[in-house]
């Protein structure tokens, strides 16, 4: 079965000048159809970066993100 949403390696970095922020590091996501997933994780893990990623609303730093079979770039 192919999955919906899927992510290899997907990083986020934010640079600030000098200052390098890595939002998300190394996510590797699966996701089937028909499953329910919920984001959750420390404040500061990265949820609310991820998320609008996966809406296609921001790009992702580094990593492959496919999309129902389509890679999103």
């Amino acid at each position: 079965m192919q999955p919906i949403i899927q992510t290899l390696g997907l990083e986020k970095l934010y640079r600030m000048g000098d200052t390098e922020v890595h939002a998300l590091a190394g996510v590797d996501l699966r996701i089937d159809a028909g499953e329910f997933v919920a984001v959750m994780g420390p404040s500061g893990s990265g949820q609310s970066t991820l998320l609008p990623l996966l809406g296609c609303l921001d790009r992702p730093s580094a990593g492959p993100y496919i999309l129902a079979g389509e890679a999103v770039s």
